[in-house]
């Protein structure tokens, strides 16, 4: 086991004030690893993105992982900072996640970036840091089991889809909330909003199957894109299911 504290032992730490001092070998130890403010701005931004860390009680982030926190440099944008969540075991096996704090390159203040659902854009974010703590505390049993949740297929169609559509590599897939995605088309600017379901009966509110198309084994809905049918499925649900019935 490595000489890092467990989260459990950091939030120890940090209560009993370990972590006060302003001087880079205090700052260090808290877990400061890369900056571009000065240094005695460190241990101030500590205490804002520490809340974060502070607020986790699920046992199995809390006794297997370790922190290690980023302030950020933008090209053009202010300084941002993130804490990042490093397993115990040396092994990331899909399990390392990151928690950023005002990113310009965000939509909303809080952000997580798993490694199971990708870097390219978060599996969750939001506005206040009570949500982005309850929804982290929930997906500590996912983590300690390997469960890989089913919005990950969900994601991997609707990238799929896009590519189809002729977007690039790297495409930002965001999650919106249950079995709804979206993105920033790349050819035209647009917001493309998706739908995406492994079966029909769980379609969301406004998932409208005769405008369909079956991508990697799920049902996508994009209302942005009713009419124009994918270059390699020019069929979409309601023309295969007609012609399936001819067939027979």
């Amino acid at each position: 086991m490595p000489d890092e504290l467990s989260v459990r032992q950091w939030q120890e730490q940090f209560r009993a004030g370990a972590f006060n001092l302003q001087d880079r070998y205090t700052q260090c130890r808290a877990g400061w690893y890369d900056w571009f403010c000065q240094d005695h701005a460190l241990a101030g931004r500590l205490k804002k993105i520490g809340r974060v860390v502070m607020g986790i009680t699920d046992p199995f982030i809390l006794d297997n992982y370790y922190v290690w926190f980023k302030n950020n440099c933008t090209l053009n944008g202010p300084l941002y900072d993130d804490v990042r969540f490093e397993p115990l075991s040396g092994n990331r096996d899909g399990k390392y996640f990151v928690i950023s704090l005002d990113s310009p390159h965000e939509r909303m203040k809080w952000a997580l970036v798993t490694e199971r659902y990708g870097f390219d854009a978060p599996e969750f974010d939001c506005r206040n840091i009570r949500e982005m703590v309850h929804y982290v505390n929930s997906i500590g049993p996912e983590l300690q089991k390997g469960v890989i949740p089913p919005f990950i297929a969900e994601k991997d169609a609707v990238t799929t889809y896009a590519r189809q559509r002729g977007e690039p590599e790297g495409i930002h897939i965001y999650r919106d909330g249950d079995h709804q995605y979206s993105y920033t088309s790349r050819r035209d600017r647009r917001r493309r909003t998706v739908m995406a379901v492994a079966s029909l009966e769980d379609a969301p509110v406004g998932f409208v199957s005769e405008q369909a198309h079956a991508v990697k084994g799920m049902y996508l809905y994009c209302p942005e894109d009713v009419g124009v049918p994918l270059p390699e499925h020019p069929k979409n649900i309601k023309n295969s299911r007609e012609k399936k019935g001819v067939e027979r």
